[in-house]
Parts: C-alpha cells; sequence; structure tokens
C-alpha cells in the first residue's frame, strides 16, 4: 500500500476481513477453488494509548453535567460500561445487597439486545458504596424491569437514550465548560474527549491502583487479553523489574 494512501490501516483491515470471509463462502460452495486472500501484505494497526481522565478531570465534568445526568456519568467512570451497556442497564440487574450490577442487555440500533450467555461482555460488576447510593437515589421509584437511564425531555420521556443525541446535547457542553487545575496550579479545559473514554478511565484507575490486568479484564469485559495490556504501563510497578537491574549495575556509568 502506497504511504500516501488516505486509507487507514484499520479500514482496510476491516475490508481485507470481510473480503476473505466472502471467498472462503465462495470456496465452500465450490464457486471458485481457492480464495485469493492469501498471503496479504496488510498495514500495521498502531496500539494507541488509552485517553482517559483524572479524577480531578472527571469531577470537573460532573460538576457541570445536568442533575439528571450526573449519577450516569458516575457509574461509567467507577463500573467501565460500554455506552449501549449504560443505556441498556435494567432496575433489576442491581444487586443491592452484594452491591453488584451485572451486565446483561446493551442497547442497540435495532433495541434492546440480550449479550449471548457465553459472551464475555455478560458479567457482574462490583459497585463502591457511594455509587451505589446515587444509583439507589435515582432508581427508587422505576419498576423494577424499567431501563435506569432514558430520556428525560417533555413530551418524550422513558424512551431509550440516543447517543449521538446524549452526546451533542449533555456531555459537550459540560466537557467544554469542564477546568480542573494541574499539579502547579495553573487551570486549564478538561481534554475534550467523547465518553466512551470514561470507560479506559475506570480500567486506568484501577491498574494504576494495583488491580491486576486480568481482573480488569473481567471486570470491562475484553474479550482478549491483549486488549487489556494498553494499560500495562500504568501498573505502579511496570518498570520495578528494569530499574532494580541498574540499581544492580556494579560500576555504574558517570559523566566527569
Amino acid at each position: 500500500m502506497p504511504a500516501h494512501s488516505p486509507t487507514g490501516a484499520s479500514a482496510i483491515q476491516r475490508s481485507y476481513n470481510l473480503m476473505s470471509s466472502v471467498m472462503r463462502a465462495a470456496v465452500d460452495d465450490d464457486v471458485i477453488v481457492v480464495s485469493p486472500c492469501r498471503s496479504i501484505d496488510l498495514p500495521t494497526i498502531a496500539t494507541k494509548p488509552p485517553r482517559w481522565f483524572t479524577l480531578d478531570q472527571a469531577q470537573s465534568i460532573l460538576d457541570e453535567l445536568p442533575a439528571p445526568w450526573r449519577t450516569m456519568c458516575l457509574l461509567g467512570f467507577y463500573a467501565g460500561l460500554r455506552r449501549g451497556e449504560l443505556t441498556g442497564l435494567h432496575h433489576h440487574r442491581i444487586d443491592r445487597r452484594r452491591s453488584r450490577l451485572f451486565v446483561v442487555e446493551v442497547n442497540t440500533k435495532s433495541g434492546i439486545k440480550e449479550y449471548p450467555k457465553s459472551s464475555k461482555s455478560r458479567r457482574e460488576v462490583p459497585l463502591p458504596p457511594h455509587v451505589l447510593d446515587a444509583l439507589e437515589r435515582h432508581i427508587h421509584r422505576l419498576d423494577r424491569d424499567a431501563v435506569i437511564f432514558t430520556t428525560i425531555t417533555k413530551g418524550r420521556a422513558g424512551r431509550l437514550l440516543d447517543d449521538g443525541n446524549r452526546r451533542t446535547q449533555t456531555w459537550r457542553p459540560a466537557v467544554s465548560n469542564a477546568y480542573y487545575f494541574d499539579a502547579d496550579g495553573d487551570q486549564h479545559l478538561v481534554p475534550g474527549y467523547p465518553p466512551h473514554p470514561m470507560r479506559h478511565t475506570c480500567a486506568s484507575w484501577l491498574v494504576q491502583r494495583g488491580v491486576s490486568l486480568y481482573e480488569v479484564q473481567h471486570l470491562i469485559g475484553h474479550a482478549s487479553f491483549r486488549t487489556t495490556q494498553v494499560y500495562a504501563h500504568l501498573q505502579p510497578d511496570a518498570h520495578k523489574t528494569v530499574l532494580g537491574a541498574w540499581e544492580r549495575l556494579e560500576t555504574p556509568l558517570t559523566l566527569a
């Protein structure tokens, strides 16, 4: 592929996967003898570090959000749910006694669907007490089978949330007005990330506080451990072995 190609590596990979599956089906149906999708050099997909918010940045966003949406985003930061899981969460999936929620349904463009029982996306997520308290205040009047977070606009209340509308009308205005102070006391605007990095934020905070990558994988619902490994550099002891090796060097280099 030419270096100046405007097509991204991810798009090329998706197109190849689609074409390859079509060709395999053609071979299975005896339409062709051999698939042409063999020995193809595909461009490397660069692994980008996850975008996440610091604690101060997240708090600033919560403070700027309209009151009805603060609980949903608080849960987003502490449970690491995908947007469809967050907007498809049902009242009866909250276990108050054990401080858990169960991820079973997901809100899609086709409506609410259940994850297959074999899917790693179907999982149990523990909740800290203050998040559970906020959630209980939000759901105490809802029917047991109700979706927890729905539209509140007059005349349209109770409908499933549309992620595009939520991002434009609620999230973006809050982030554009949210400020935080850095270590030097200087004030900055919070990074203008979309809502999805709330999920990365949850994983990043846990890894930074010593939770193993395997535990984070199951909590977040990653199908592959390789996906979770993008957070490895945030582990408190990520470079402990390397630094220890340098400290044990008998005669370290010095500058004259």
